[in-house]
């Protein structure tokens, strides 16, 4: 009499397997605003009530002489208003060791570098979205400076495994001295792929061209990089590490390269934690 009762009772259970799976993988997909690249931004945003914390570290280093390495902090919170709507805080920091280089003055010391404040709004979502779209906006000031960025981002995935986005950044800057104000405009694209080698890590190629403008006006410098870019996720963290060598550059200041305004190599390294 009891026969029938047990394959119903174990149909029910890989239901309810089923079911919490399920469940489970929803709530790990909603929650993990993973970077696959550090330079890029993806046109991604968290889930309405979403927190996570970031950690950005950018070391730069090599110019046409002397000795320089610089160290980029950031600590930034970002929080879901909407399914489609998030804001961001920054503290950032900025270590320089400069000694021997052409127009720079020699300098070893931390400084804090400002508060940012950041919006990303999502227009289309590429998880459901023949193309992802997004809108993003940052605001720094740091007493001495106001720059705002501007970024139209998108993002197109190609099957589960594939994942390619493209950036237009816009990016004008403010310097005030007691006597006058000094403006630049800087113009960056750049472009990445990543591939999904398993659900946790993921091995990308990221480039990006900087072009600067002072006062708004003729073009000063542009300098081309191009790397490989690293990243692992889980369920509740991730992080991404670029390797950015500059390739080309103008005006050439030593071997193809513009090391006056830019730097020989870029490393960047973002982790995150979601709460």
């Amino acid at each position: 009499m009891n026969s029938p009762l047990i394959p119903l009772s174990r149909d029910l259970k890989r239901r309810q397997i089923l079911l919490i799976a399920s469940l489970l993988t929803s709530f790990l997909a909603a929650h993990a605003d993973e970077r696959l690249f550090t330079y890029v931004e993806e046109a991604e945003v968290l889930p309405k009530g979403g927190l996570e914390f970031e950690q950005w570290l950018t070391h730069r280093r090599g110019k046409a002489n002397g000795v320089f390495a610089a160290w980029d902090f950031r600590e930034e919170l970002e929080y879901g208003l909407t399914d489609r709507l998030t804001v961001a805080g920054y503290l950032n920091f900025k270590s320089t060791h400069s000694e021997g280089v052409t127009g720079q003055t020699d300098e070893s010391g931390i400084e804090f570098e400002g508060v940012s404040t950041e919006l990303k709004y999502q227009l289309l979502n590429p998880n459901t979205k023949p193309m992802g779209l997004l809108l993003y906006g940052e605001a720094t000031y740091n007493g001495e400076e106001f720059e705002l960025e501007e970024k139209l981002v998108l993002q197109k995935n190609f099957g589960e495994k594939w994942v390619a986005a493209f950036n237009v950044i816009l990016e004008e800057e403010w310097a005030f001295t007691p006597t006058d104000t000094e403006e630049e405009l800087a113009l960056e694209l750049t472009a990445g792929i990543a591939y999904k080698l398993t659900p946790h890590w993921a091995l990308g190629l990221e480039g990006r061209n900087v072009r600067k403008f002072p006062d708004f006006d003729s073009e000063k410098s542009s300098a081309w990089f191009v790397g490989p870019a690293i990243h692992y996720g889980s369920s509740k963290w991730w992080a991404t590490l670029t390797v950015l060598p500059q390739v080309a550059g103008r005006p050439d200041t030593r071997s193809g390269l513009n090391l006056d305004e830019h730097e020989r190599i870029e490393v960047r390294l973002i982790a995150g934690i979601n709460f």
